[in-house]
């Protein structure tokens, strides 16, 4: 039997296939042979047809700027790549640079309600699931990466107060510890300013610091705590 949040995370990406099908690269795309061969540029140029799940991943993982219109690829691999992100996928957030990258919130208003909701829907379930597919620090990660922000993430997490939430809090400290007793971000794929990167971490910081009245939560880092 499904979870209640499995039902709402499978709505979220049954949402992404219904909105992003039909989609595709561009005509005239045009990329380097040494990345993607030609038969799997016609499979990006050609509307719903399935993509094998390495072109997926490779597809949103790739440069940015590899691409003449990376929108339009991003848009066209989104119904699967939804599916490789729910069901636990290796590098999750150098693919969620991708939809950074791709600017999805800038998208007509149902195109960008469908991918916020997808990522809405992935980290709540991350939240409340005791073994996600991918743990949930890297899920807020991901998160963080697709949306150059941390502010929804940590309100999500702010209203968690489940055992299973607050085991996920204190996991995340300790997958954090060096970050968190340094100047360094885990946000590697941040796409924007290296400012605006560590302002965001700050944040995190800061309010992780706040949840130690309620977590216990290793010795040493927080130096700046008495």
């Amino acid at each position: 039997m499904t979870s209640p949040d499995g039902d709402v995370l499978a709505a979220a990406v049954a949402r992404v296939a219904t909105t992003f099908g039909g989609m595709t690269a561009q005509a005239d795309e045009t990329v380097c042979g040494r990345c993607f061969d030609e038969v799997e540029v016609e499979l990006l140029r050609t509307p719903d047809v399935r993509l094998p799940t390495d072109l997926v991943g490779r597809v949103a993982q790739k440069d940015p700027f590899h691409w003449d219109d990376q929108p339009a690829i991003i848009r066209r691999v989104l119904p699967q790549l939804v599916v490789v992100l729910a069901e636990g996928a290796v590098e999750s957030a150098l693919m969620a640079r991708g939809l950074a990258a791709a600017g999805w919130s800038r998208w007509p208003r149902e195109q960008a309600g469908a991918v916020a909701g997808f990522l809405e829907a992935w980290w709540t379930q991350a939240l409340r699931m005791e073994s996600p597919p991918t743990p949930a620090c890297e899920v807020f990660e991901s998160c963080v990466t697709a949306s150059s922000s941390v502010a929804p993430w940590l309100a999500r997490w702010e209203v968690e107060r489940g055992t299973v939430a607050r085991h996920h809090l204190t996991e995340s400290v300790g997958w954090w510890r060096e970050e968190l007793t340094s100047d360094d971000s885990p946000f590697t794929w941040w796409w924007g300013t290296a400012a605006e990167e560590q302002a965001a971490w700050h944040e995190v910081k800061t309010w992780l610091a706040a949840q130690t009245q309620a977590t216990v939560v290793p010795d040493g880092l927080w130096p700046d705590r008495q």
